[in-house]
């Protein structure tokens, strides 16, 4: 039982960083396309922190809410089932 348990926990981790993972990388795909010609290297180095800081993190608790969000909406329809 505890087995099942830690394997479904680490494949939900895995899902959350996979996740987080592949929107960031939309992100800075769509930063590098949309802001990089419009500011200057100096203005890319100060952001990136701020992007590291605050935009990475903001990625990985919205793809562990989403996760969390399918589970319950999963748990209440096979009640219902």
């Amino acid at each position: 039982m505890k087995m099942n348990r830690i394997k479904s926990v680490l494949i939900y981790f895995t899902l959350i960083l996979v996740g987080s993972s592949l929107n960031f990388f939309v992100f800075l795909e769509a930063y590098k396309k949309l802001a990089f010609p419009y500011i200057h290297e100096e203005q890319r180095v100060e952001n990136a922190p701020y992007i590291f800081m605050y935009v990475l993190p903001s990625f990985i608790l919205a793809a562990a809410l989403t996760l969390v969000l399918y589970k319950a909406v999963m748990k209440l329809c096979n009640k219902n089932s």
